[in-house]
């Protein structure tokens, strides 16, 4: 070998030796890559970086080691070229030396594009929901009614924190006919500042007070006109008709010396309405609603679903037969109440399109109030709907204000003055409430069905024999039939009715659905069947319910 061939290989050796030290790096070296090293991709062999110092024309005789570059064939010299080219201005800086990053994957960036989603919908929902909770909100009827500097607030101090709620049901027409006042019920939800027992006093419409100095309300723009001078004598349902809510505040804040901080009104002549923009409401009765006026309401005690309509009907019934106690007529309004704002605020109702704008244009017939927004009006219904059902202080206690028996000589409930100033200064002081005043109200005995009440059954639908079958089937289930004969051709099938029969005449109506009730107010002790050329038959008569088997609505 000659002395050049030596040189070359000596030349050559040391760098291959190198190369197979560099192929086999060491934990340390992969944490810390020499300098002048490039990343690369996996697979692919590490090429040393050209030294900047080294000449073009460096030859292997003159190159050190650590500047020569290794024998490859021209294409990989061309893809080791194209590799340690330095990274152009402006581009993205290249992974960690030595370090391989893996790729993303599929399944990660699918759950975080699908919880970026979700998140943007929770977003949009609780906006929307928030946005349509004000336009509910926006639809009650908002009025100047509290007066917190009254001079006849008594012992103001000691009342400090107590809520006093005036609640009134204003009436709808009755038998499409224009009632004489609308106050229908009034009461004074007490609830005192320490968290002692509440309690819903109950006041006659007719309760006599003294109506104070009011401006006269506008019902039609629930606005305040001119001023109207006092009247010492006068009913609490006149007094709202003068005055409105401001006026009725005014005189129970005189009647009682309680601070009143909220007032709520439930107008029943618009309750159709909102029930009917809710779909319908569902409520509980204890026992059957059948109105000596109106017939029957609900046949049967339990849960049932009400109309607009027939949610009026309900929470308008003020004849109820076998229940004359003023705190069920409350309940059954409070009822509706409850539902129809409850499913007005539920999340279903405001995110669904139209209805919240349905519901807002309904409760301004239907709700009056001040100091009181959407979800307070439901708090205090469902509270009054169940008012003293519990007996146990879970609800609030149900007391009605000490009357006289018997009304005055104008017709006007007057108080017993000592045991109501003693019950309304307990309420101001928070003191035990009198036990003669709380001792629990007793529901009115139901009484029994009337004994021997015969139905008369009249064939107007002009097919011979129907009044004769139908009064055999009424026999069958036990009732006395009076007279049987025909009467003038009339298609429609109706039951005729005096106010003390309204009872069997709503189980005979709630068995024939086409019949409708023909409530006879001159008359007494009649029950009629009409059966009209419509009458298709056969009649089952529902037992009415007995009261001492009462639903438990609570």
């Amino acid at each position: 070998m000659d002395a050049r061939a030596t040189e070359v290989i000596s030349a050559i050796m040391p760098r291959r030796r190198a190369k197979r030290e560099q192929d086999v790096v060491p934990p340390e070296a992969e944490a810390e890559p020499p300098t002048g090293a490039v990343a690369h991709t996996a697979g692919e062999p590490q090429t040393a970086r050209r030294s900047p110092a080294a000449p073009a024309d460096a030859t292997p005789e003159t190159a050190t080691p650590e500047t020569a570059a290794p024998e490859t064939s021209a294409p990989e010299t061309a893809a080791a070229s194209s590799a340690e080219e330095p990274p152009e201005s402006g581009s993205a800086p290249s992974a960690e030396p030595g370090i391989d990053e893996p790729p993303p994957r599929r399944g990660t960036t699918a759950v975080r594009i699908a919880a970026a989603v979700l998140a943007a919908l929770v977003l949009v929902s609780t906006a929307a929901g928030f946005a349509n909770r004000n336009t509910v909100d926006g639809g009650i009827v908002d009025v100047d009614a509290l007066d917190p500097g009254s001079d006849a607030i008594s012992q103001r101090a000691v009342q400090a924190g107590d809520e006093n709620v005036l609640v009134l049901g204003l009436a709808a027409d009755r038998l499409r006919e224009p009632e004489g006042a609308r106050t229908d019920t009034a009461v004074l939800v007490h609830m005192p500042a320490g968290g002692g027992p509440a309690v819903t006093l109950s006041m006659p419409a007719t309760l006599e007070v003294a109506r104070p100095p009011c401006r006269r309300w506008d019902p039609a723009n629930a606005s305040y006109g001119g001023s109207v001078p006092a009247e010492s004598r006068t009913t609490l349902s006149a007094v709202y008709d003068v005055g409105g809510p401001a006026c009725a505040v005014g005189a129970v804040q005189q009647l009682t010396g309680l601070l009143l901080t909220r007032f709520v009104a439930l107008d029943l002549s618009g309750a159709d309405a909102l029930v009917s923009a809710v779909r319908g409401v569902q409520v509980c009765t204890e026992r059957p609603v059948i109105d000596r006026a109106l017939g029957p309401v609900v046949i049967r005690a339990g849960s049932t679903t009400l109309t607009g309509s027939d949610a009026v009907r309900f929470a308008g019934a003020a004849a109820v037969v076998d229940d004359t106690s003023p705190a069920n007529r409350i309940q059954r309004q409070q009822r509706v109440l409850a539902d129809a704002m409850g499913q007005a605020l539920s999340t279903s109702t405001l995110l669904t399109p139209g209805a919240p704008t349905r519901i807002s244009q309904a409760l301004s017939r239907s709700l009056i109030t001040d100091d009181a927004d959407a979800a307070e009006v439901l708090t205090l219904a469902r509270s009054l709907s169940r008012a003293g059902t519990a007996g146990d202080g879970s609800t609030p206690a149900f007391l009605p204000v000490p009357v006289n028996e018997q009304p005055n000589t104008r017709g006007h409930m007057e108080l017993r003055r000592g045991d109501a100033e003693d019950l309304f200064s307990a309420m101001r002081k928070h003191e035990p409430l009198p036990e003669e005043i709380t001792a629990p109200a007793q529901r009115a005995a139901a009484s029994a069905l009337p004994q021997g009440v015969s139905i008369d059954v009249l064939n107007a639908a002009g097919r011979a024999g129907l009044a004769g079958q139908v009064a055999d089937s009424l026999r069958a289930q036990g009732f006395r039939v009076g007279d049987v004969s025909d009467a003038p051709e009339s298609p429609q099938t109706m039951v005729r009715f005096s106010p003390d029969r309204a009872d069997v005449a709503g189980r005979l109506t709630a068995s024939l659905p086409a019949a409708v009730p023909a409530p006879d107010p001159a008359s007494s002790s009649t029950v009629q069947l009409v059966l009209g050329s419509g009458f298709t038959g056969p009649v089952t008569v529902p037992a009415l319910q007995p009261s001492d088997e009462a639903v438990d609505c609570g």
